[in-house]
């Protein structure tokens, strides 16, 4: 991709408000000649405009506020001076210097700001907090005579006080002030309690009240702290790092959570939630609809840069993630719980990024009306997918618009979830569906799943090639299963009244359907907010989609995928195993401590074994459950725990056990569930990766007779495969898997043979839509009806699940 540099010389770009736009600067350039500044939005990455402004020399951007007001520090170490800048009116208001104590200076002194209203109105209020100090510093504004409505000309000054003793009485101990924001006229806040060992944040209103005396004696402004509401972190949020924000817009509240691994490097979990100001609660966001979100993740003490929440675009629904001081930025869609990734392309390779800032410039661009994205979601209803569920046996109501089958009403029901809209697949124009019999039934009567799609475009101009005899086009349909039977199906108007509309929890037509399934495993990904399971193939892309089980629509993790099944740890810390072809579910024994878990066979063997391990009192145990056995959970000490050991994954291979260690290190527990088991420890040592700096992620699978082991760069910038020599015990890299495949998801990751050649000599990752890295071409691609649709280098661009997904092998036993 090419990209575009403008040069805007020494004034602010048209920047449009309907998105952010990030702003990176060269702060640690020793002169202002050598200084840039380079504008860049996500929505238009191909162009970057170059400039350098007066105003923002040697300057921070320190956040944005109430339209276009800038806030920006002097960069220096003492003595900061702070200042607001319009880039509309180009005019500035600069504050006293603000002395900071500290030996590290500005940067960890002051964390949060945030300023209460315009600086023309009489009220405002430059708020700041200190970062290890329970102190406001602020600075009234309104009393500048420059502005019209200023009675008379002040001198600011800067105030700081204490706000310690009202944490102590609200709180009953001492804490910090988190997270200013604005929302409605009003400042809030999380107030952080030092000596909480839960997650729990104290949502507080930040009252400040402006008196207009004129005794010098009397204070000002008063600020006091009002409790509203506790926050309680989600429990899917058990990952190493956590960080809770609290974000703004005009009239609404948010709190994001985000889960972080890699040393708070790697964004894994995304949750939004919104402030019900009716019943004082918190209420988890499936949708942001035209409310964007941006924020930026600190692994220190620096201070984080404040940006509102931008509502009413139509690039809405989306919480965008700086990280590593902006070089990359993690996209969260809400409603599709995907992430994607974007690097800064104008500055790569540079070593004085300091700081990046999102900003809001609403008056830089003329007020336009932009109708084109809405007219084009307009005239794009017609390629919407709509589709419902089938009661019985019973023939599915339709309203067609030509013909049978052809037209839906606008509202349906779907697996529970009303008027389910499904993007149309390249070409075609329709998915495909798996649904349960009834949706209103019990789990025992959801066993039977049918397959229904309905598409709600329609061409009058009907193609002619296929007019074959019926018995013939009958003949033809009869070698086609699944999405493809659709797709034959909707042809034309003659392949239409030769296909029936098939329940696919017939007999005959199951067979078909599991012999079609068996190219390869496929994508599951569950959906807790529609209760909705959703299978892709990776070759043809096809998707399936059945209702979740009631006791499965939660925030659960999925520990193991083997044979078809699905092991299953729920937030109480209760197994089940799942098989999703079947419906089948299998409850084990409460089991309160377990990390790391595998199991040896399909859960209808009278061999299936599940393996738990864990660290108690420095020794590590394991923990074994015979599902078709005791109904209970069987302990064993395997050893003391050395500095530094922590398993990260388990592979069966026969009846003992590989565990990969934190790190890269490889054990083995033998015969694991006999009397004569053991622990081997350092088997092998961690392979030898010449892949890119960035941290790396690996996976461990058995193919064959042989253990695997792939190492990723944690943004794909390299992509190594190792076997282990059994007779050396050292990993050697291999360049090819010949006619395997491997498929790569954390827990969930399996080799096994390729039954097509497009598909071997690839690995697989769990991506919308699914990406393959080749071991011939050394580059990612994805297909399309196996054909290499796209090329690229990194996963830059492409987009994650964030809810539980996994690969897995379908299975009807």
């Amino acid at each position: 991709m090419e990209h575009k540099q403008i040069f805007g010389g020494s004034v602010v770009p048209p920047l449009s408000p309907k998105y952010p736009w990030c702003v990176a600067q060269n702060l640690e350039a020793e002169e202002e000649d050598t200084q840039v500044h380079i504008f860049y939005n996500l929505h238009d990455p191909v162009s970057h405009y170059h400039c350098k402004i007066p105003e923002l020399l040697g300057k921070r951007i320190r956040g944005c506020f109430h339209g276009c007001w800038v806030l920006l520090s002097s960069n220096q170490p003492r003595d900061v001076v702070w200042s607001l800048w319009n880039p509309v009116t180009s005019k500035i208001i600069t504050l006293p210097p603000l002395n900071h104590n500290g030996s590290s200076g500005d940067y960890d002194d002051i964390r949060y700001y945030c300023l209460s209203a315009p600086p023309d109105h009489p009220n405002s209020v430059l708020l700041l907090t200190r970062t290890e100090k329970p102190n406001f510093v602020y600075c009234r504004l309104g009393i500048d005579s420059s502005f019209p409505n200023a009675r008379k000309r002040k001198e600011l000054r800067w105030t700081e006080s204490t706000y310690a003793k009202q944490v102590r009485i609200i709180t009953g101990c001492d804490g910090l002030v988190h997270c200013l924001t604005c929302c409605n006229g009003k400042i809030y806040a999380y107030i952080k309690v030092s000596d909480s060992i839960h997650r729990n944040l104290l949502l507080v209103e930040v009252n400040i009240v402006v008196r207009h005396r004129k005794r010098k004696t009397l204070n000002e402004v008063s600020i006091s702290l009002l409790p509203i509401l506790e926050f309680s972190c989600p429990t899917i949020f058990h990952y190493p790092g956590v960080s809770i924000l609290l974000k703004g817009s005009s009239t609404e509240l948010f709190t994001i959570v985000i889960g972080l691994e890699d040393k708070r490097k790697t964004v894994v979990a995304v949750s939004v939630f919104k402030l019900d100001t009716n019943n004082i609660t918190w209420v988890e966001m499936e949708d942001l609809k035209d409310t964007m979100l941006s924020v930026e993740l600190a692994t220190d003490s620096s201070p984080l840069f404040y940006s509102p929440a931008i509502a009413s675009s139509e690039f809405g629904g989306y919480i965008h993630i700086l990280a590593d001081k902006g070089k990359i930025i993690f996209s969260y869609h809400v409603k599709d719980k995907t992430i994607s990734l974007s690097s800064m392309p104008c500055l790569a390779g540079s070593n004085h990024v300091s700081a990046w800032a999102m900003l809001e410039c609403t008056g830089l661009e003329a007020d336009r009306v932009h109708v084109e994205c809405k007219q084009e979601k307009e005239g794009n209803k017609e390629d919407e997918i709509l589709v419902r569920s089938v009661k019985g046996n019973h023939e599915v109501e339709s309203h067609p618009l030509y013909f049978p089958f052809h037209g839906l009403k606008m509202k349906e029901f779907c697996a529970g979830v009303e008027c389910l809209k499904l993007a149309p697949l390249p070409n075609f124009g329709y998915e495909c569906r798996l649904e349960s019999d009834n949706a209103d039934s019990k789990q025992d009567d959801e066993k039977d799943v049918d397959i229904i799609v309905r598409s709600v475009k329609y061409d009058e101009d009907e193609s002619h090639l296929l007019n074959l005899p019926p018995h013939v086009l009958e003949m033809v349909m009869e070698f086609s299963v699944g999405v493809e039977y659709l797709k034959f199906r909707s042809t034309c108007k003659h392949c239409h009244l030769a296909a029936p509309l098939l329940q696919w929890n017939n007999g005959k037509a199951s067979k078909r359907l599991q012999k079609y399934s068996l190219l390869s495993p496929w994508l599951i990904v569950f959906d807790k907010h529609k209760g909705i399971i959703t299978f892709t193939d990776p070759l043809f892309g096809d998707k399936y989609f059945i209702k979740t089980p009631q006791e499965l629509i939660c925030d659960f993790q999925i520990m193991c995928s083997r044979y078809g099944w699905l092991l299953i740890l729920k937030p109480d810390r209760s197994l089940v195993l799942f098989n999703p072809f079947t419906s089948d579910i299998r409850e084990l024994p409460e089991l309160p401590h377990s990390d790391i878990f595998s199991f040896s066979a399909p859960a209808t063997s009278p061999d299936c074994m599940v393996v738990g391990t864990t660290i108690y009192m420095h020794y590590y145990h394991a923990c074994i459950h015979f599902v078709g056995g005791e109904p209970s959970w069987r302990g064993i000490v395997l050893g003391a725990k050395k500095a530094g050991e922590i398993f990260k994954s388990a592979t069966f291979y026969s009846r003992d056990i590989y565990a990969s260690r934190a790190d890269g290190g490889l054990d083995v527990l033998e015969e694991i569930g006999r009397e004569d088991h053991s622990w081997v420890r350092n088997v092998a040592q961690a392979p030898t990766s010449c892949g890119g700096a960035s941290f790396s992620k690996s996976f461990q699978v058995k193919c064959e007779q042989h253990l695997l082991r792939v190492i990723v760069g944690g943004f794909g910038d390299s992509v190594e495969v190792f076997k282990l020599n059994d007779h050396t015990q050292e990993w050697v890299k291999i360049t090819g898997l010949g006619k395997h495949m491997i498929f790569i998801c954390g827990t969930s990751s399996l080799c096994i043979d390729a039954k097509i050649p497009q598909m071997e000599n690839k690995i697989y990752f769990p991506m919308s839509p699914i990406v393959y890295y080749s071991l011939e071409t050394c580059r990612f691609h994805t297909f399309d009806n196996t054909n290499i649709e796209n090329s690229f280098g990194d996963f830059f661009g492409t987009k994650h699940y964030l809810t539980p997904h996994g690969w897995i092998e379908p299975s009807w036993s």
